[in-house]
């Protein structure tokens, strides 16, 4: 009886120790990585670290390098002095915890388990209009937020950024990207894998990506003045398709820049627009729409690829309606039903007359 007693004196005291030990650790900052692989969660700490280094969210590369090829060269400015000057890299990512804001709470917050939320997407992406448009807002936030047609229907049912954008897309994957457009690895088939049981899929397969339709809108920038960083608008009245740079037609964001000896310059590129809408736009938006198919633009393409749609596709696209999909036969509707929920029935219906003939014998 006394070594049971001592046994559970020693437990008492042991747990005791522990739980001071964890209360004055608790406000600890862990600082050094090599920590967060020594507790035995984050063992890959390491290669996410070195991965960083080249992602787009840490060299910001994307868009400095389009804007030198863009407005930097027209107006004949140098984009490492003119962003460092206007502080255009402060949506550069220096380390872990600018986005893990609470993993210095280690291991005595439950907020560390905590994935981190939309909101530290927002705070860079929200003022570049992916974050904001998703939400159904224009960019920018400001104090009066005013609202575009829609939010992106992924939003609508609760996903957010995380749940198509992998960790390998936003901590880099060891690869050097140049754009976003070749970093950015998901697709819309990697979820919506019946993408041809449509006829108007199965016509548009191999010559239009799925946000040439299925896009509601997004803002093209007005006159970005480089000497102010300021614009003088946006409109979410333009919309333009151009062929992307996997050949397949695809929305095309289109700005303007006002260089400070008042020269203008017009700018395209291809772009993932976050306003996807599940019913897509009808046929006569892009067959009687020269406008929309983007006949007469003119400006510089920018990206890793793409060009304008030729006049020679535009003449054989405008005009020509694909005819309606037929409406539905009732025999096909009976075949259906029989295919899903009708099956129980009948097989109900099959047993009563198994059972009648052997009754009968």
């Amino acid at each position: 009886m006394n070594i049971v007693k001592n046994l559970l004196v020693l437990l008492f005291v042991g747990v005791l120790l522990v739980s001071l030990v964890c209360t004055s650790t608790a406000e600890e900052v862990v600082t050094d990585l090599s920590s967060c692989n020594g507790v035995g969660c984050h063992q890959n700490i390491e290669d996410i670290a070195a991965n960083f280094e080249t992602s787009l969210h840490h060299t910001n590369e994307g868009m400095f390098l389009e804007w030198q090829k863009g407005a930097g060269n027209f107006c004949e400015l140098d984009a490492t002095e003119y962003f460092e000057e206007k502080n255009c890299f402060s949506c550069h990512i220096e380390s872990c915890d600018q986005c893990h804001k609470d993993f210095i709470s280690y291991p005595y917050s439950p907020e560390h388990l905590k994935k981190p939320g939309m909101e530290i997407c927002d705070e860079c992406h929200g003022e570049k209009r992916v974050s904001s448009h998703f939400m159904g807002d224009m960019a920018n936030h400001k104090e009066e937020v005013k609202k575009g047609p829609n939010a992106d229907i992924h939003y609508e049912i609760g996903m957010t950024c995380m749940d198509c954008h992998t960790s390998s897309e936003i901590h880099g994957d060891g690869m050097k990207y140049s754009t976003e457009l070749s970093a950015v690895k998901v697709q819309c088939e990697d979820c919506h894998d019946n993408i041809t049981d449509i006829a108007a899929h199965t016509i548009h397969e191999k010559s239009l990506g799925c946000t040439a339709c299925h896009t509601g809108w997004y803002q093209n920038g007005i006159n970005y003045h480089v000497d102010t960083i300021k614009l003088e608008g946006a409109t979410i009245g333009e919309f333009n398709l151009g062929v992307g740079a996997d050949g397949k037609i695809r929305p095309f964001y289109h700005m303007t820049a006002v260089c400070s000896n008042n020269k203008t310059h017009s700018v395209y590129f291809e772009f993932m627009p976050h306003t996807i809408t599940k019913e897509a736009k009808d046929c006569a938006f892009c067959h009687n729409s020269k406008e929309v198919l983007c006949e007469g633009c003119e400006g510089q393409i920018i990206g890793p690829g793409g060009e304008f749609i030729s006049q020679n596709t535009i003449d054989r696209i405008y005009g020509m309606i694909p005819e309606e999909t037929p409406e539905e036969t009732p025999a096909a509707a009976a075949v259906e039903e029989v295919a899903g929920f009708g099956f129980v029935p009948a097989l109900l219906g099959l047993f009563l007359v198994m059972f009648y003939l052997a009754k009968r014998r």
